[in-house]
């Protein structure tokens, strides 16, 4: 069927060589979190268009102009800036620019990319059994991501695809 680390602390008199090596390594710097927007929430997201016509702007206000209507609720985008009632969005075109926060919806969806149908698999693997395929273009709710594979659903269909075949979900973002 077709569908659409933490720091280490080392006495300076009492460091080996290979406790400084270990030190500076890059394992042992610390990871440095997502800056926070407006909201307090870290930017870049993900989230979906929630109307049915969403005007995108040239700017955070209404008498920008309009550079774009999206007509499709569920879309993914990514918040790339925050203001207060504002976002700042990319869409998988790379394109940005600026909608009013009410218009989205923080749920997650997908998108498949390429050119060609990928596989929806019953399991995280590349011999699993083929449930359906995905045309791309297709905007799927995101289950969970772990590693290389995601699991999605739609149109009644769950299963695993491979990450790099999705747009809405960061290379290294683990989804639970």
């Amino acid at each position: 069927m077709l569908l659409q680390a933490g720091a280490r602390e080392l006495a300076p008199h009492a460091a080996t060589g290979a406790q400084l090596q270990a030190a500076l390594s890059p394992a042992a710097s610390p990871k440095v979190p997502p800056p926070m927007g407006a909201t307090g929430l870290p930017v870049p997201r993900w989230v979906t268009i929630k109307a049915g016509r969403v005007n995108v702007r040239q700017g955070p206000y209404l008498n920008r102009d309009i550079l774009w209507t999206y007509v499709k609720p569920g879309t993914p985008v990514e918040i790339i800036a925050e203001t207060e009632g504002w976002r700042q969005i990319k869409d998988v075109d790379g394109s940005k620019g600026w909608v009013m926060a009410a218009l989205l919806d923080g749920r997650r969806n997908v998108l498949v990319t390429g050119t060609l149908n990928v596989p929806l698999l019953s399991e995280p693997r590349v011999d699993a059994e083929t449930l359906a395929y995905a045309a791309p273009g297709l905007v799927a709710r995101l289950v969970s991501c772990e590693g290389r594979w995601c699991s999605v659903a739609s149109r009644g269909y769950e299963g695993y695809v491979e990450r790099e075949r999705l747009w809405g979900v960061h290379p290294d973002e683990q989804v639970n």
